[in-house]
Formats: structure tokens, sequence, C-alpha cells
């Protein structure tokens, strides 16, 4: 039996290149050199003599390796590897910086921007070879967790669409997080940590039965503890994967309060990083707002009351509420509440 034809086209032929390496340098001697030496072992080139042209193709199609020069007609090397950097889907690349006449000023800014390595001109086969060959398996590895960190979204994905009225719950999470954040002056390398912890952060769910997870009234004594178990399976799930390893804390202790009365280990106050407490206090703003299995969406309104609750009672942050309320409020927000809820005196988080 054959497959159809339209599938067939849309599988790529397998890649028998040992990695992709752009070549960025003005002088045609040096990229013919580089093209030689790199085609002979088994590496795909490209080359390019200017960094404008280059730094498309790289957005377009990011290869394994740039060797780039410090210095084109268009632009210093440091200005394209900024660009680099500063692109999400690329700042990971290795970039080796080639440096002729390059100064000791040219050579900081480089470290300071990210440069992977440099090379002196002219390169030496046995110089350029090896480093090319360690840089490009390192960014095979990268791609490989990088790859196992998308399953690993698509299966939150997945968890949250298990109950229908909770699916696009964890990304509206990371959304109010991270602007919370923003609003905060967190640093860029935070605010991408408490992101990716909001995206995972109920991927633990995955133990939880469907009759406990949709269940319409409130739980049992046991089934409680069957949902205060999701933290804990979800730093399980993701412990394995050192890429995972600064998000644990968000995954594994979202669900503590200030005041010690959260799970799974109670602790309270500045045991509690301000990473968990921001996403804390967003994970609880849109359980309220979202119509789920127990209850109707509370409107904003009940939705802020409750959470005022919480901040007298000493179990949210007050300063991360109010932020929270001011992205609300200045972001212009618009969801459906749905029906507005007789607040029947219990709700999950």
């Amino acid at each position: 039996m054959h497959a159809p034809s339209s599938l067939v086209t849309k599988i790529p032929p397998p890649d028998e290149s040992a990695g992709r390496v752009f070549v960025v340098d003005d002088d045609d001697q040096v990229r013919g050199l580089m093209r030689r030496l790199l085609t002979r072992a088994g590496y795909t080139v490209e080359e390019f003599a200017v960094g404008a042209t280059a730094l498309d193709a790289i957005r377009e199609r990011p290869p394994d390796l740039v060797l780039l020069d410090l210095m084109l007609p268009d632009a210093s090397g440091n200005d394209i590897l900024a660009q680099i950097r500063e692109n999400p889907s690329t700042r990971l690349l290795p970039v080796v910086m080639m440096t002729g006449h390059g100064t000791r000023d040219d050579r900081l800014r480089a470290q300071r921007t990210g440069v992977t390595d440099f090379l002196a001109k002219p390169v030496a086969a046995d110089e350029l070879l090896p480093r090319v060959k360690s840089l490009v398996l390192l960014k095979h590895f990268a791609d490989e967790h990088e790859h196992a960190e998308q399953v690993i979204l698509m299966l939150a994905k997945t968890i949250d669409a298990r109950d229908s009225y909770t699916a696009g719950h964890s990304g509206r999470v990371a959304q109010y997080a991270c602007d919370v954040a923003e609003r905060l002056g967190q640093k860029p390398a935070e605010i991408e940590d408490i992101r990716r912890g909001a995206l995972f952060h109920d991927i633990g769910k995955i133990v939880v039965p469907d009759s406990v997870l949709k269940k319409v009234g409130p739980l049992t004594a046991e089934e409680r503890l069957t949902i205060n178990q999701h933290p804990v399976a979800g730093c399980e799930l993701l412990s394995g994967m050192k890429t995972m390893r600064r998000i644990l804390p968000i995954v594994y202790h979202h669900h503590e309060r200030l005041d010690g009365s959260g799970y799974p280990d109670g602790i309270s106050g500045g045991d509690i990083p301000q990473v968990v407490r921001i996403v804390s206090v967003a994970n609880v703003f849109d359980v309220l707002t979202t119509t789920c299995a127990y209850r109707p969406a509370m409107t904003f309104e009940q939705a802020w009351n409750v959470i005022d609750e919480d901040v007298a009672r000493g179990r949210l942050d007050p300063d991360l509420v109010k932020a929270l309320k001011e992205v609300v409020a200045t972001t212009g927000i618009q969801r459906d509440p749905g029906v507005p809820a007789a607040i029947s005196g219990f709700f999950r988080v």
C-alpha cells in the first residue's frame, strides 16, 4: 500500500550532512578556503559576503554554526551577533568570530554580546575543523533538548485540553505572569523562567483521573490528596531534564501560600521565591475567571474580591496582586467571564 503523494511530499529527505555552516566574510578567498575545508569534512556550507543577507538567511533557515567575520562592508560582526542573540529562535546559535585586525575592545564587545568562540585569521585547518565539529555537535544536542521541551509543552497543552473549560489555562497564566514580571522590572532571564514555569505548572495533572479533575461537586478528602500531588508529579516528570531545573520551584511550589497553608510542603513567607509567587497569583486569577466543571466563571470584580480576601488573610502577596490588577486594567484584557457566579463557598486553585 502506497502512502498518498501529498503526504510523501511533506516528508523531508534525510540530511546526510555533518551539519550546516554559514560562512560570512567579504573576502572571496577566505570564503573559498572555508568552503573547501568544510565540504571535504562533510558539512553543507553557505557563503555570504554581506551581513544583511546572512542575517536574513539565519532568521529564515538557522544553520548549526555561523563563522562570522568581525569586519563586514555593511555592518560589524558584533552588530550581526547582537541581532542573532536578540532573536529568541537564534539566541543559542553558536557563532564563531573570525578576527584579523580586531582590537581588544572589539573582542570584549563580542564576549559581552555572547560570542561562542574566536578564530584568528588566517584560519588553519587543524584549528578550524575540531572547533566546528565540537560546536555543531553541541548544537545538535541543544536541538534534541529543545525538541524534547516542545514535546513536553504539547503534553502540557493536552493536559489543559482534557477539560474543555480549562483549555488554554497555562498559556493565559504565562501571559499574566510575564506581564506582571515585566511591570516589576524583572530581568529577561527571570521572565523567561516565569514563562516556562507557568506553561508547565500543571503538567503533573497527568496523574489526576478525569473523575477527580472534572468532578462537579466538592472533593472528598482522598480526592483532595490526589489533586494535591500534581505539583510533586510535575516536578518528578521534569526533573530529569537539565534545561528544566530552573523552573522546578515554580512547578513544585505554585500552590504554596505566604501563611503556610498551601501545598505540597506548606512553606511560607520568604521561603517562597518571588518567581513562584508571581505565577501563583496569576494562576489564582485565571482559575477564578474561567468556567470549569464545578462552577461558572466569576466576573473580574468577584475574582478580585476573593483574591483580596486571601491577601487580607496573608495568603497572597499584596504587591503582586496590585501589579496584576494594573496589568489587567492597562492591557485591556477582554475575556468573556461567562455566567456571573453565585459564589458557592468552594473553588479549586
